[in-house]
This record gives C-alpha cells, sequence and structure tokens, in this order.
C-alpha cells in the first residue's frame, strides 16, 4: 500500500509532457574571494558558462561544457573590478542566469532566475 501511495503521489508531482530536463546549479557560491560553481544533469549536451561584466557587456570568463553530465568550475575574483557580473549558463533553450555583486567590503550573489 506504501507503495502504491509513493508511486501516485510522484506520478502527480512530474509532468507527463516534460521531455527535457534544465540543468540544475546544484552549487554555487562565493568563499575566499573565488566564485564556486557545480553543475548537475548536463545530459551530454553542448552547454556555456560564462561571467560577463553586467555594465560594460566585457566578457571575463567563458566554457564549453560538451559531452558531460557534470561540470565544476572555481573562479578568482581577485582581480575583478568592483561592479555588478552576470553569471550564465545555457543549454539548449534554457538560459539560468545569476547576479554577482562586487565591492570592497565583499561579494554577494543573487538567487539563480
Amino acid at each position: 500500500m506504501k507503495s502504491l501511495l509513493f508511486a501516485l503521489a510522484l506520478a502527480t508531482t512530474v509532468p507527463a509532457t516534460a521531455t527535457t530536463v534544465e540543468p540544475l546549479i546544484t552549487r554555487s557560491f562565493v568563499e575566499d574571494n573565488r566564485l564556486e560553481l557545480v553543475l548537475a544533469n548536463l545530459e551530454q549536451e553542448r552547454t556555456v558558462v560564462r561571467l560577463t561584466n553586467l555594465d560594460q557587456d566585457i566578457e571575463y570568463f567563458s566554457d564549453r561544457v560538451k559531452h558531460h553530465n557534470g561540470y565544476g568550475v572555481s573562479l578568482s575574483l581577485d582581480k575583478l573590478p568592483a561592479g555588478r557580473y552576470v553569471l550564465s549558463v545555457e543549454k539548449g533553450d534554457t538560459v539560468r542566469r545569476q547576479v554577482i555583486l562586487k565591492t570592497e567590503t565583499g561579494t554577494r550573489c543573487s538567487a539563480w532566475k
């Protein structure tokens, strides 16, 4: 009976029309002036990771990931000038973004959108 209830609950939470899986951001945080990013669920599809300046449209980091299910990178923020940056992850039609604010007193990250 418990397994039937579990199967029923699972079936009602997963849409039947879902055919693509979005990249899953499993971890992104700033520690010791380094930005740590780990991605999972890439399904071996081409995925692009970029860090750009939001105000000046300058790209500071770009990496293309192919034929992998996961990805991790650690970026040093020491030499970046104070300002607003966008960390973006693009996989197929899906784009996820996070705003990073670097000031003289520290660095903060927004939620992923």
